[in-house]
């Protein structure tokens, strides 16, 4: 299993923790005895395997690889792990709000469950202590590499809320926050090969017979990489990668293992294959698809299930489900064309038929997700060489698809263009409102042609508070609430207070609703309100609500 499927799942066990799934009963100390497990599964494979037992072995193994995730699983639902970060760091661990360090802090114990699971994983693999180093290192690159982005994300985002009035801006204003978005996805893109290539032990490739024959390669397809880099697997894999978009950013990286095995033709062949993804721009062809799925179901999903949230996420689910299926049809074809370009380069169907059954090896006959199997391909290659029109037919219908996905792209891009459009001068009402500024919210709403009256009326209520204070925002308010119910206030102005603090705080809307009842003087209505607000407020509310 990927180390991105495992982080993926570790963060569905904390979003299940955050909607309140598990007990939470267990001390977090109890996490400690959960970091021994997956050396204690390896050992068992181990035994398996020395036994005969291979079956067995095998199912230990995939154990020990679900290992992290599950120990991780077990420690936010089952102890108090979330609870003590949130008492040390205030924060909330919201998945679903503005990313904060403290959401690192809380995803901590999974790293060291994975960093444990690797070196198990380590000293399974070989009783050499210099293979083992090597596997650990490895393998701890690699989980660091898929680990860099959400890093790389969190660091951004933090540093974009330190910025007065940004993150108002983005979390309220749905044009800001695709804007911010995709700001986020070309720094992510930008530096994304520097970034693994330097997570991946990487170097550059010295000068020598093998320099000259890529230098060859690359002059003849006119192509002018960042950096070609050999990276250091500790020969454990046999692999090329191209990674990055436009030259300034391409980074072309050749492992330690493909470099030793593969002769001068076969390096030149698997070069142009790679250059091949490059000038079929293959990266802008999935980007294009992924985007109009994305984006076509959002819309498809507000559509179809307004205000249903588990609908609506039902069908984005399913659109994205669609689009990894369509990935692995469509990238299976692309590795085809690259295979076919690099040919037509370098008008040799023989070398690139060499490289191909050197890497596949024994897997020759072994399909994946991504590609078709060494026998289809070099089948592929000898008629499209033997058959030109073939070929050309391919290559007509993996240009049609890219023309459709970048059509369906920009489709998806005008429609959510307008629907931000349309919704922006709310929007920016409610970024106004979160800043605490509720003076010029009350601006911007009388501005508004189909303003609801109730609402402009709360906005005036919180323009005639906010007074000349700077802003009247969530901590104040929630300091002048406790001071009315602690003090005896009249309920009426608790109320017109608690309804302002429920616009900036939905989760304390149970707390309006209390209010209101409690001045309708509607006891059910009250009753079913308490039992909803946070235990501190429905303490405070009942307090306040003995007194006459």
């Amino acid at each position: 299993m990927g180390f991105l499927v495992q982080i993926l799942l570790a963060a569905g066990a904390l979003s299940m923790a955050e909607a309140g799934l598990g007990s939470g009963g267990w001390p977090a100390e109890l996490g400690i005895l959960l970091l021994p497990l997956p050396h204690l599964v390896s050992l068992a494979a181990r035994r398996a395997g020395e036994a005969g037992r291979f079956r067995r072995a095998a199912r230990w193994i995939r154990l020990g690889s679900l290992l992290p995730p599950l120990a991780y699983a077990a420690l936010v639902l089952q102890t108090d792990w979330l609870a003590r970060v949130r008492s040390w760091t205030g924060a909330g661990l919201d998945l679903d709000g503005w990313p904060e360090l403290a959401l690192g802090l809380a995803f901590a114990p999974y790293v060291l469950y994975q960093l444990s699971g690797i070196h198990a994983d380590a000293r399974a693999h070989d009783p050499r202590p210099d293979i083992r180093k090597r596997v650990l290192r490895f393998q701890v690159r690699m989980f660091l590499s898929a680990l860099m982005p959400l890093v790389l994300y969190l660091v951004l985002t933090v540093g974009v809320g330190l910025v007065p009035g940004w993150r108002a801006h983005v979390e309220n204003v749905g044009l800001f926050h695709a804007l911010f978005i995709a700001g986020l996805m070309v720094v992510l893109g930008l530096s994304l090969p520097m970034l693994l290539a330097n997570t991946w032990e990487t170097y550059r490739l010295p000068d020598g017979p093998q320099r000259v024959v890529l230098d060859a390669v690359a002059q003849r397809a006119r192509f002018r990489p960042r950096e070609v880099r050999v990276w250091r697997t500790g020969n454990l894999m046999a692999n090329a990668a191209i990674l990055g978009m436009g030259d300034r950013y391409r980074v072309v990286l050749f492992s330690d293992s493909l470099l030793s095995i593969l002769g001068p033709g076969e390096l030149a062949a698997v070069y142009a294959h790679e250059i091949g993804h490059a000038k079929r721009r293959h990266v802008a062809v999935f980007v294009a698809w992924a985007l109009a799925f994305l984006l076509l179901g959002d819309l498809a999903s507000q559509e179809l299930a307004p205000g249903n949230p588990w609908a609506s996420g039902a069908i984005l689910a399913g659109f994205m489900g669609a689009w990894a299926l369509g990935f692995g049809w469509l990238s299976r074809r692309c590795e085809l064309e690259a295979d076919l370009y690099g040919v037509e380069l370098l008008g040799d169907p023989g070398s690139m038929a060499s490289a191909l059954e050197r890497v596949g090896g024994r897997l020759r006959d072994v399909a994946g997700w991504r590609h078709f199997s060494t026998r289809d391909r070099i089948e592929f290659l000898w008629r499209a060489w033997r058959e030109p029109r073939f070929a050309g037919r391919f290559r007509t219908r993996l240009r049609r698809l890219a023309w459709l996905g970048s059509c369906l792209c920009l489709l998806g891009v005008g429609l959510q263009a307008r629907t931000l459009l349309r919704s922006l001068p709310g929007e920016l009402v409610l970024a106004e409102i979160a800043q605490g500024r509720w003076d010029r919210a009350l601006e911007r709403t009388v501005r508004l042609e189909d303003s609801d009256e109730q609402w402009r009326e709360l906005v005036e209520l919180g323009a005639a508070r906010q007074g000349e204070l700077e802003s009247l925002g969530e901590r104040e308010l929630i300091e002048a609430l406790e001071v009315e119910l602690s003090t005896l206030v009249d309920l009426q102005r608790s109320y017109e207070t608690s309804l302002l603090l429920a616009v900036l705080s939905p989760q304390l809307e149970p707390v309006a609703r209390a209010l209101g009842s409690a001045v309708d003087g509607d006891e059910a209505s009250l009753q079913a309100a308490l039992e909803d607000c946070p235990p501190r407020w429905s303490a405070l509310l009942a307090r306040r609500l003995e007194q006459p």
